[in-house]
């Protein structure tokens, strides 16, 4: 019996060109939704600071114009609930902030690749300047005492609960500034959790900052870089270089 080919199947030829049509589309379209997921990231990680930005200013309001400290001194349970400093007697700015944020999440970049977990400390991916936020038993910096809050940074992208100018540049306990690596920055002794986020950074090659003033913008990691590298002077880190 002469047999009777099937006119619905596909050749070879037709089977492969369609999976190399499939690849190729692939290929194309993967960054591209890549890229859009990146950007909700982003877009949530900028609410989160725009909170952190209007949390600060109304912190400001309620004590007498002045910026909160990074963290400060005080055995009592922390507004959250949570001892992230396990029984040391600390509580961190994003804690000073909780009574206007009512959320223990703002803090967490969804774009960070480093859970930042220690014995001591809970998850936290933004860092505040800390020549704003400044230390728990100095004198604190008023609003009326920055001229240009809204060119002076003050909470972004960090690997840790605080950034300063060296830490945008090298590495150090934990500090850094995400994305540094790649522009010439010193990640070397960064643990593994740490190290794709100091090398690669989050943002499309930038961060995300929030000023003096509580508003948000997104910068080139190299812009935060520069900024760290100047003189006190100069740099936007430093509220007393707007005088």
């Amino acid at each position: 019996m002469k047999s009777v080919r099937n006119k619905n199947a596909f050749t070879l030829i037709e089977l492969l060109v369609t999976i190399a049509i499939i690849a190729i589309l692939a290929a194309i379209l993967f960054p591209i939704f890549a890229r859009a997921r990146e950007n909700a990231r982003r877009a949530s990680c900028m609410s989160n600071l725009k909170q952190a930005g209007l949390a600060t200013m109304m912190y400001v309001q309620d004590y007498d114009g002045f910026y909160p400290p990074r963290y400060s001194r005080n055995n009592s349970t922390p507004p959250d609930g949570h001892d992230w400093s396990a029984g040391n007697g600390y509580w961190f700015w994003p804690q000073l902030l909780y009574p206007y944020t009512k959320n223990t999440q703002f803090d967490v970049c969804p774009s960070s690749n480093n859970p930042n977990i220690t014995s001591n400390w809970q998850p936290r991916n933004y860092g505040a300047n800390i020549y704003v936020f400044v230390e728990w038993n100095l004198a604190r910096v008023s609003e009326a005492s920055i001229d240009s809050a809204a060119s002076t940074y003050m909470i972004m992208d960090a690997g840790n609960f605080s950034m300063n100018k060296t830490q945008t540049h090298t590495y150090g306990d934990g500090f850094y500034l995400p994305g540094m690596g790649t522009l010439g920055g010193t990640c070397t002794g960064a643990p593994s959790a740490s190290m794709s986020d100091c090398l690669e950074g989050r943002h499309f090659h930038g961060v995300n900052m929030t000023f003096a003033d509580g508003h948000v913008k997104w910068l080139k990691t190299q812009v935060v870089m520069s900024e760290g590298q100047k003189g006190n002077s100069t740099s936007a880190f430093n509220p007393a270089a707007n005088h």
